[in-house]
Parts: C-alpha cells; sequence; structure tokens
C-alpha cells in the first residue's frame, strides 16, 4: 500500500507532469508561420537537455547540476535555488509539422520552433457513426 506508480514511468504521466525539484517555466506563441515554445532553463547545460516531439506532444527533460560538489554539500542559511531532474510536457495544437521542428538554446532559454504544414488534411483514424436511439 501506498507505492508511488509513477516512480520510474519514463512515458507515463499526466501532461505538464514534472520528475524532481524544478519545473521549467514555459510560454508557448502562434502565429500563421507555426508555433514557437520557449522554455526559461537558467543554470541548465545545453547538454543536459532533452527533446522529444510525438503526436502533438512536446516533452522537455533533463537534469540542472550544482556547478561543483561543495556547492551541493554546504550547510546553508538560505537555499533558494533548486537542482535535480526536470520534465514538461506541452500539449501543441493539430496542423503542426513535427517533421521541421527546429530548437536553439540561448542564455538559457529552449527555444524550439515548429511551423504549420501548408495544407492539414482531415485527421486520421477510423470513422465511428453515432446511432440513433
Amino acid at each position: 500500500m501506498g507505492r508511488n506508480f509513477w516512480v520510474g514511468q519514463q512515458e507515463f504521466g499526466p501532461s505538464n507532469w514534472t520528475a524532481g525539484a524544478i519545473t521549467p517555466h514555459v510560454d508557448v506563441d502562434e502565429d500563421e508561420e507555426g508555433v514557437q515554445i520557449f522554455v526559461e532553463l537558467a543554470g541548465v547545460s545545453e547538454q543536459d537537455i532533452q527533446l522529444a516531439l510525438d503526436s502533438g506532444v512536446l516533452t522537455v527533460f533533463g537534469e540542472k547540476h550544482p556547478h561543483n560538489k561543495q556547492e551541493w554539500q554546504r550547510n546553508r542559511y538560505l537555499a533558494e535555488r533548486s537542482f535535480g531532474t526536470f520534465r514538461r510536457s506541452i500539449n501543441l495544437p493539430y496542423g503542426l509539422n513535427e517533421d521541421a521542428a527546429e530548437a536553439e538554446f540561448d542564455n538559457g532559454v529552449l527555444s524550439v520552433r515548429i511551423p504549420w504544414y501548408k495544407e492539414i488534411d482531415t485527421p486520421r483514424g477510423k470513422k465511428i457513426s453515432i446511432k440513433p436511439r
């Protein structure tokens, strides 16, 4: 009893669920060209950030390390900075060309640009008819 079933799950959990102590702040902008996502990751190294884009969900995950081991082990009077893992998933609108996504990391801000498809197909899948009662 009391087991946490979310622990250890890599690709399962509610949207915008965050593992660890860090919750990156996100802005999502939309224009006629596509969608741009900005993720604030101050103090995180570019090599510690990973991105995954699948079925309309962008997931940003990684880890923020202390600058050195002694920094993590100090006895502190006040500690407001966080270190550890993070994970943030953002649901995106339909009609984006995921294959053309591009990302940049500059000055602690991750920027992901995803353009719209030129022509949007109707949603795929089996059509389900509704029977009258």
